[in-house]
């Protein structure tokens, strides 16, 4: 995966191509680090109890998904909740056995699950785990060609300076990353909080004195 150029500033056009992806699909791009998203709670669509296959769908509120990362506990009202792990391949295994199938599409967040069990029950409190990235640059995704080739333009967002990973994702799970380096940009970085940023101003106020009276000592020596 090819970013052209490397640097810039936020809101600056930046090229960006790559090959060997899933071929008429899509691939969904993520600006800079990781971030885990933890007991959300989806809105999702149930054909309703009594249905045989039994299907409920929903989307994860961001994206792309990173593979590997996403879980999914519905409640079927039996002793312990229905989970879906991700196999990182766009295809979800249940701890529930071989009644239950699913998928996750990274590039748009869309999860299903397609059960011959428990179709009779209420199903509640959806719940999903999943890491995705701090800004998604691709709302509607890339589309990839017949070889799995794509290109396309994408937005630098209002990201701190700084070399941040950019990162490729499609359906099936294929990930491609290239860094890029940005300037000009006057966003504090995410993890210094005001109270890191007082914090490291004080450290440097200390060592600033220590150094002042270190100075003043020396000259003062006979």
């Amino acid at each position: 995966m090819d970013l052209i150029p490397t640097t810039g500033e936020p809101g600056d056009l930046v090229g960006v191509e790559g090959t060997d992806f899933a071929a008429l699909s899509s691939v969904g791009i993520g600006f800079g680090p990781e971030v885990d998203v933890t007991g959300e709670s989806p809105t999702v669509t149930d054909n309703g109890e009594g249905s045989n296959p039994r299907i409920i769908t929903g989307y994860t509120a961001k994206q792309p998904i990173k593979p590997g990362s996403f879980i999914w506990t519905i409640d079927f009202g039996q002793a312990s909740p229905v989970e879906y792990s991700d196999n990182g391949d766009g295809t979800l295994e249940s701890n529930s056995g071989p009644g239950f199938t699913g998928t996750i599409n990274y590039t748009t967040g869309y999860f299903t699950q397609n059960s011959t069990s428990f179709t009779s029950f209420p199903a509640t409190n959806p719940e999903i785990d999943y890491t995705t990235y701090e800004f998604d640059v691709t709302p509607v995704g890339l589309a990839t060609n017949s070889s799995g080739g794509f290109s396309g333009e994408i937005t630098v967002p209002d990201i701190w300076n700084g070399t941040e990973p950019v990162t490729v994702i499609d359906d099936q799970g294929h990930v491609a990353t290239s860094d890029f380096t940005i300037y000009g940009s006057d966003v504090v970085p995410e993890p210094l909080t005001i109270g890191a940023i007082v914090l490291l101003s004080s450290a440097a106020l200390v060592i600033s004195f220590y150094w002042l009276r270190k100075r003043s000592y020396i000259k003062s020596a006979p």
